[in-house]
């Protein structure tokens, strides 16, 4: 991504997160979509206003819906939204979009404190409805109230429901930041965009700790073939995102100049958009500028697919057309007691084959920004003996011994 960000297209990758699509190929079969803050779990939904054939959502959140239906959500008789069918809805998709940014955001707030509220019980991973919600009034519950007011009658309203009469009312800030929370959990994993300029691999951890390698095959020696390591910062709310340090011993790495979501080690104001399937992040001045990300599939068998080493600060992209991508923030991790180390983060970018149980690199690698890490240093042009297993993948590099990655997503 250059400072201005290029649209980038989606890659060859089939998302593998959100709701999902039971048939590509027929508008008419049944669709699969999620209710989320956290999943919302026993929420009511009525497909075409129809009353007679009301279902819940369930354990996870997911509710059917077949492409055009009009889908409204309740929580007993309190109406929380009607959107069109969608493979995720949050707050933000039941609250009309055409009110002023005050007012919507209000609405959102008092619905997130409302869902949040009704939980039966403390795991934040699931917000799970009571089984009878039936004393909810209408008319106490009225989501253009102030928030301060909107509290205040939930509590009134929350005594008289058993399952969690002994629930007191989030706050205002609890609820977003447990919205948040949700949202860059939803997004955790490996994600990938590709034009005919560059390939990206973004890495998103708890907590929003991210990595970033970008390579530019047309450019192979651009000094902005290079990488990040940071923490992304994200207002569910407004989408609002910037980068930062992980915390305060951890500074940023920017090797990319001003590519990606720094810029020379400087925050960016960015937003981000996650529709289920499709990562979406901008520039908030200039939303054309985009890029679009669909998660690296996880495939139980082969190489193709994300891998993560012990440290969790590198990242491998195995591609079907064999090209592979390291996107690394060590570099070299046994350095020379008397020279330092010979190499420091950044990236790789080459082609691999598979070939009698090895692990084959043509070297020179077309990207390698990370010096003598990685598998640029390794004789892998010789072929490393490989083993690949549902979880894991080791290869064995003479006189260092074996390295072993996870598989992702």
């Amino acid at each position: 991504m250059k400072k201005a960000l290029l649209t980038l297209a989606l890659s060859t990758y089939l998302a593998a997160c959100g709701g999902s699509d039971k048939s590509a190929k027929n508008d008419d079969q049944i669709k699969i979509g999620i209710l989320t803050d956290s999943p919302v779990a026993g929420a009511t939904y009525i497909v075409n206003g129809n009353n007679d054939n009301a279902k819940k959502t369930n354990a996870n959140g997911e509710f059917e819906y077949q492409d055009g239906d009009v889908i409204t959500f309740k929580i007993g008789d309190i109406e929380i939204g009607t959107v069109q069918g969608l493979a995720r809805v949050t707050p933000n998709e039941l609250v009309d979009e055409d009110l002023n940014t005050d007012e919507r955001n209000k609405r959102i707030i008092n619905l997130l404190i409302f869902l949040q509220s009704l939980d039966i019980d403390e795991d934040k991973e699931t917000i799970q409805i009571p089984d009878d919600v039936s004393t909810l009034s209408p008319s106490a519950i009225d989501f253009s109230n102030t928030t301060s007011d909107f509290r205040e009658r939930l509590q009134g309203q929350i005594i008289n429901i058993p399952e969690i009469a002994s629930n007191i009312v989030v706050s205002e800030e609890q609820a977003k930041e447990h919205f948040s929370g949700s949202m860059l959990k939803d997004i955790q994993g490996v994600w990938y965009a590709k034009n005919d300029e560059s390939e990206i691999v973004l890495f998103i951890g708890e907590n929003g700790e991210y990595m970033l390698g970008e390579p530019i095959p047309n450019e192979p020696n651009s000094s902005s073939n290079g990488m990040e390591y940071a923490k992304i910062n994200l207002d569910a709310l407004s989408g609002s995102l910037y980068a930062s340090s992980i915390n305060s011993t951890t500074p940023v790495i920017d090797t990319n100049e001003d590519r990606g979501l720094l810029d020379h080690g400087e925050s960016r104001s960015m937003k981000l958009s996650f529709d289920g399937s499709v990562l979406k992040i901008s520039e908030a001045q200039n939303p054309d500028e985009s890029a679009e990300f669909t998660r690296v599939p996880r495939n139980n068998s082969g190489i193709v697919g994300a891998w993560q080493s012990s440290s969790g600060k590198q990242i491998f992209v195995f591609n079907s057309n064999n090209t592979f991508i390291m996107v690394d923030a060590i570099g070299d991790d046994q350095p020379d007691p008397y020279d330092g180390p010979c190499g420091g983060p950044g990236i790789e970018y080459g082609r691999y084959q598979l070939r009698d149980n090895k692990l084959f690199v043509t070297t020179p690698l077309s990207i390698d920004t990370n010096g003598c890490a990685g598998l640029s240093d390794t004789d892998a042009h010789l072929g490393l003996p490989l083993q690949i297993s549902t979880q894991s993948l080791s290869f064995t590099v003479a006189d260092e011994g074996t390295f072993t990655l996870t598989r992702m997503n």
